[in-house]
């Protein structure tokens, strides 16, 4: 019996990463579902950032009397720059949530209504809102920047490029720590899907985080499956080495036999991930924050 559970929930986990890679709702709702049933949130939805119709960003926080450690995770969605939207990703925030940490979960634009650096742009324009704004809806200490594949490494660049936030009006973000799941740290638009993304650049290097990377940034947490093959775990490798060379901080975890989605899995309710994955990301996440209070 426990061996055809276990083959079950392979073939499960399987069909489902297959269904994530091509980005459909049907997927996405179905990891979703678990948690509207038995998620315990308060929520703030629609939110605007900016005045362009995407520009908005959904606001999770612990349900009344849960513990809640005065953080901020901004979860940047992946999708290859292309797809996805923040109503997908519930189940992110129900897991983060009841660990104690608030969540903000920001659209940004898409090629082809969109190109780089527009998106990037859309997500440092969304932090900058956020630390404006967050006072009015919880008591927030500082932020957390975590990331999957294309929304790490927006994530990560403007860690590393300082430039969008300052652009974006913040000379100092409260932002304590990164976390990077599956991300492109190191890539280069060659395939032409993505060169057309990318198309106005002469230099790629401008949309590498690796190579803005110094050791300043603060400090990261930086997850990969040993097994993807849509973002070769080399980024990850590299990306930590360029910022602990530095002098900065960035810890790794590498996980055999997990593939691309293995680190969105891991949020889901359904046991579909590898649970170290979640563990890991909390463990980290509780080194950065104050001890937990009641959520107002």
């Amino acid at each position: 019996m426990k061996n055809a559970n276990r083959t079950l929930r392979t073939a499960v986990t399987l069909l489902i990463s297959a269904t994530l890679s091509a980005c459909t709702g049907v997927a996405m709702q179905g990891l979703n579902a678990p948690s509207y049933l038995l998620g315990n949130m308060r929520t703030e939805r629609g939110l605007a950032y900016g005045a362009q119709a995407h520009q908005k960003l959904d606001l999770f926080f612990p349900g009344e009397g849960a513990a809640f450690h005065g953080q901020l995770v901004v979860f940047v969605y992946g999708g290859a720059w292309t797809s996805g939207s923040r109503g997908s990703y519930y189940f992110v925030a129900d897991a983060l949530t009841a660990a104690g940490y608030a969540v903000a979960i920001p659209d940004y634009i898409k090629y082809p209504q969109g190109a780089f650096p527009e998106f990037v742009t859309d997500v440092a324009q969304a932090v900058q809102w956020l630390a404006g704004n967050i006072d009015d809806y919880a008591d927030i200490n500082d932020f957390v920047l975590m990331g999957h594949s294309a929304g790490a490494h927006t994530a990560a660049l403007i860690l590393t490029d300082d430039a969008y936030l300052r652009t974006a009006g913040l000379e100092k973000p409260p932002i304590s720590a990164f976390v990077g799941l599956a991300g492109p740290y190191g890539f280069k638009p060659e395939k032409e899907k993505y060169r057309n993304i990318f198309a106005n650049l002469e230099d790629f290097n401008q949309m590498r985080p690796l190579h803005f990377a110094n050791g300043d940034e603060p400090p990261m947490l930086l997850l990969h499956g040993e097994d993807d093959t849509t973002v070769l775990p080399v980024n990850t490798r590299k990306f930590a080495a360029r910022i602990n060379e530095g002098g900065g901080s960035a810890e790794t975890k590498f996980y055999p036999g997990a593939g691309h989605v293995a680190p969105l899995l891991a949020f889901a309710r359904l046991p579909l991930g590898d649970s170290r994955i979640q563990a890991d990301i909390l463990e980290f996440l509780q080194r950065r924050s104050s001890p937990p209070s009641a959520q107002p």
